[in-house]
C-alpha cells in the first residue's frame, strides 16, 4: 500500500515528553490523509514550521528507545507544501462561543486553544469576582468602582452580570482583542447574550463569527434536563444551580428570538465533534 500524503488539520507542542520518548519537544499533528481518513502522528525534526493547512508526506523515523536498547520506529511527517497564505483575515473577525452555564464553552474553548494554538488566543476576561492567581481563564479582577469606571471610558466594550458563584460583572476590552490580532490570531470569547450583543454593537455584527452552544435535547424541557444532569455531576451548590437553569431557560428562548446574532448553532453531544465543526469555519474554503 502506498505511503499518503496529507494535510495537517490541527498541531501541538509537547514540551514535556512522556518517559522513553526523549528530552526535547516535539510537534504532534492530525492529519487528514489523501484517502480521507485522519492520523495522529509527530513531525520530523527537521521538518519546516508546520501550519494548519501545510502539505505533508510520510516519513519512517525512530521515536522511541526500549530500556533494552531497541529502537522502536514509526511514521513522521514533515511538511513538503507550506502554507504560504493566511488561513483567513484574522482582523475581521472575532469567534464567539455562547451558551448557558454548564454547556461546555469553556471546555470547548480549552480544546481549540490545544488544537488551534497557532491561531487562536482567549481573550482575558475583566471581573469583579475575586479570582485565585492560578485561575485557568486569562482574566483580570478589578474593583467595581474600577470596572465602572472602565466602561464610562470606553476600554470595556462589552459587559454583563454574571451570577455563578454569586452576582459579578464581567466583560471585554478592546484593547486586548486588539493585541491579539496584532498577533496575527484569532480572538476567541465566551458569552452570554448581554455580552455578545455589546460585542455585536461595539465592533459591529459582521465582526463576530457566532456560535450558539446547545445541549442536547429535542424541546427545551428536555435540554434543561441535561443541563440540570451535568451541574449535578459537576456537584454545584443547589442554589447555584437553581440560578442556572433560570438563566438557562432564558439563554434557550434568547436563540429563538435572537437568531440574527448567530452564524452557526451546535448541539455539544461531543466535545470533539463540536471542536472539530467549529475548526472546520476556520480552515480555508
Amino acid at each position: 500500500m502506498p505511503l499518503l500524503r496529507g494535510t495537517i488539520v490541527s498541531y501541538t507542542t509537547v514540551r514535556h515528553p512522556p518517559a522513553g520518548f526523549g528530552s526535547d519537544a516535539y510537534t504532534v499533528a492530525l492529519i487528514e490523509k489523501e484517502d480521507g481518513t485522519k492520523v495522529l502522528a509527530q513531525m520530523t525534526p527537521e521538518s519546516a514550521p508546520p501550519a494548519i493547512g501545510a502539505i505533508v508526506a510520510p516519513r519512517m523515523r525512530k521515536i522511541r528507545t526500549m530500556e533494552n536498547g531497541l529502537f522502536i520506529n514509526d511514521l513522521k511527517y514533515e511538511v513538503v507544501v507550506p502554507v504560504v497564505t493566511p488561513l483567513f483575515t484574522v482582523r475581521t473577525y472575532v469567534l464567539a462561543l455562547t451558551g448557558p452555564s454548564g454547556v461546555g464553552k469553556t471546555t470547548i474553548t480549552r480544546s481549540l486553544l490545544s488544537m488551534f494554538s497557532s491561531v487562536v488566543e482567549q481573550v482575558p476576561m475583566v471581573t469583579t469576582r475575586k479570582l485565585k492567581a492560578h485561575h485557568a481563564e486569562p482574566h483580570l479582577s478589578v474593583s467595581e468602582e474600577r470596572f465602572e469606571s472602565m466602561i464610562e471610558s470606553g476600554d470595556i466594550v462589552a459587559h454583563t452580570t454574571l451570577t455563578d458563584s454569586g452576582p459579578y460583572r464581567a466583560g471585554y476590552r478592546r484593547k486586548d482583542i486588539d493585541a491579539i490580532w496584532q498577533r496575527k490570531k484569532l480572538p476567541v470569547v465566551t458569552t452570554d447574550m448581554q455580552l455578545l450583543e455589546g460585542l455585536a454593537k461595539s465592533l459591529g455584527r459582521r465582526t463576530i463569527l457566532s456560535c450558539g452552544l446547545l445541549p442536547p435535547g429535542t424541546s427545551h424541557r428536555r435540554m434543561l434536563s441535561s443541563l440540570l444532569h451535568r451541574l449535578r455531576i459537576r456537584k454545584d451548590p443547589e442554589a447555584q444551580i437553581k440560578e442556572q437553569l433560570k438563566s438557562a431557560k432564558s439563554h434557550l428562548d434568547a436563540f429563538d428570538s435572537h437568531a440574527h446574532l448567530f452564524d452557526h448553532m451546535l448541539v455539544n453531544e461531543s466535545v470533539d465533534r463540536c471542536v472539530e465543526t467549529i475548526g472546520g469555519f476556520l480552515m480555508p474554503r
